[in-house]
């Protein structure tokens, strides 16, 4: 009887915390049940034959690969590169050769950490294999290694973390990162795809250097790390400080307070749903005017959902296109239907889920 091999991986949505992790600042991210499976069986071909339903696309991967063989093909080099990153990690390691098909219900390029769920899920599916016992911060260390450092995606550490270990948790993005597991509130999800691709390397380019920049700035003006800066900082040396500076660094404070003071009510036994809505709403503010990563139909998108019924929102990702986040009461479906009859646009009512899982037994009448 041929072993059937899944393993899955969710969806992220940052709740909280947006454009904070590469500036090694806080973030509370949740995974939600949009989720990446993989199924695979053992073969005895000489290469690994990866098929992806969503993208209709199959490609042949030899399992002795060192390095990238072609940036040009993101999905190829994407399966490679978690190959690459699991031998570099375990230098003795022979990869299985196996016929492995992949199904996502995770829209690409929408915000909602497509590839850390491709990565996260890949890597758990070869270490399940390999019956190499790796950890949920382990496997988030490879699958951000392999985004990272081996494909010169500058991304920060939440998306792994979040899809390895699942619900919400708050993550100091420090080295090593520090996590705490959070309640999940008595609520549900809104997701709705503005239908604009985005891709993190464009967004992130010249604005993570922006913000890099105007935080190291004021970090050395103030003489202080930027978790303990706060608005005053700021008055004391706007005059050393350009307006585009003083605007990014202001929306900077401002996510980070929301953060803590989200954190803060996540760790109540019954939070404050309302509060927690106008959290969202508030760093969708920041993020307009501050860091300047919306655009009109994020806005307007937004606005509808508060308009029919939610209690926040913000866009998702790194933002210029991809998808917005509303917070609504648990069970609220029908305002998904009134927001799905407004803008015409792909929505989901999406719940808290749990993180990457992998089984060595699964069974499946299709394979």
């Amino acid at each position: 009887m041929v072993t059937v091999y899944l393993s899955s991986a969710p969806a992220r949505v940052c709740l909280y915390g947006e454009h904070q992790d590469y500036l090694l600042q806080k973030v509370i991210p949740a995974a939600i049940n949009l989720r990446l499976n993989i199924i695979s069986a053992k073969t005895k071909e000489e290469y690994m034959t990866i098929s992806s339903k969503n993208l209709k696309k199959s490609i042949r991967i030899s399992p002795s690969i060192e390095r990238l063989s072609n940036l040009n093909d993101s999905f190829k080099s994407f399966m490679e590169a978690g190959i690459i990153s699991l031998k570099q990690n375990f230098k003795d390691v022979h990869i299985p050769v196996i016929s492995a098909t992949i199904e996502s219900s995770i829209p690409v390029a929408s915000g909602l950490s497509s590839s850390a769920a491709l990565l996260v899920g890949w890597i758990s599916h070869l270490s399940g294999i390999l019956e190499i016992k790796l950890k949920k911060d382990e496997i988030a260390e490879l699958a951000y290694r392999a985004e990272h450092d081996l494909m010169n995606i500058p991304c920060g550490k939440m998306d792994q973390y979040s899809s390895a270990y699942g619900s919400i948790i708050s993550l100091s993005c420090t080295e090593p990162p520090k996590l705490k597991q959070l309640k999940s509130p008595n609520s549900g999800l809104i997701i709705v795809n503005s239908n604009i691709p985005k891709l993190t390397s464009d967004v992130h380019g010249s604005k993570v250097n922006k913000l890099k920049n105007a935080s190291q700035k004021i970090e050395k003006l103030s003489n202080l790390e930027l978790e303990h800066i706060q608005r005053e900082d700021i008055r004391k040396h706007e005059k050393e400080l350009s307006k585009e500076e003083i605007s990014i660094i202001q929306a900077v404070i401002s996510i980070k307070e929301d953060t803590k003071l989200a954190e803060k009510e996540l760790q109540r036994v019954k939070p404050d749903l309302h509060l927690l809505g106008k959290l969202l709403s508030s760093q969708q503010d920041a993020l307009r005017d501050g860091i300047r990563v919306s655009l009109p139909i994020l806005d307007k998108i937004v606005m509808t959902g508060i308009e029919e019924g939610a209690l926040g929102g913000k866009l998702t990702g790194a933002g210029l296109g991809g998808c917005v986040v509303l917070l609504v009461e648990e069970n609220s479906k029908d305002i998904l239907h009134r927001i799905q009859e407004r803008l015409k646009l792909p929505t989901w009512y999406v719940k808290f889920d749990e993180g990457v899982y992998f089984n060595d037994n699964y069974n499946d009448s299709s394979i």
